[in-house]
């Protein structure tokens, strides 16, 4: 989270809301390390040990070189082609260096994503992993041209409404 979080600094006028911000976020983030430290948790072995026990089971029925796009595949279901076509209008360079929040965003949504996804321990399980930065990629198409928004829209209820007819999941 602390790429879409750096996207929201970066964005930010004025560098006193900035700095203001991050006066309160830095000691509450280390705040929650230290409770959980106090407590026996350390994050850096909790990671290693997830990653061991994930090579140990489903990892072996679930080879990377599948999963290291269907995941991408998978989020492109739940956000729609609106969402696809809004992705595609942020890397607008101009809007960037002018740190225009949505876009920075939606940049740095899908960078968490990729980095998720060559860390190799969410394969299959999109729908609920990456689902704080996905959402973010679902305002990607207030992006697009105001013209053709209800197009987009109107796509995306088509292919939601496709997925949930047409393909039978055990859910």
């Amino acid at each position: 989270m602390a790429l879409p979080a750096l996207a929201v600094l970066i964005a930010v006028r004025r560098w006193r809301a900035a700095v203001a911000t991050l006066a309160c976020a830095v000691p509450a983030v280390l705040a929650v390390v230290a409770v959980f430290a106090c407590a026996g948790f350390w994050w850096l072995d909790g990671y290693h040990l997830v990653q061991e026990r994930y090579w140990q089971g489903v990892a072996h029925d679930r080879p990377f070189q599948y999963w290291s796009w269907a995941n991408f595949a998978s989020v492109v279901c739940a956000i729609g082609l609106g969402g696809v076509a809004g992705v595609g209008k942020a890397f607008d360079v101009a809007a960037i260096r002018r740190r225009c929040g949505l876009h920075l965003v939606v940049l740095a949504a899908l960078t968490a994503m990729l980095c998720a996804d060559m860390s190799m321990l969410s394969k299959a399980e999109v729908e609920r992993i990456w689902l704080p930065f996905s959402i973010w990629l679902t305002a990607a198409p207030a992006l697009l041209p105001p013209s053709s928004q209800r197009w987009w829209l109107a796509a995306n209820i088509a292919g939601a409404l496709a997925i949930n007819h047409l393909i039978f999941t055990n859910w």
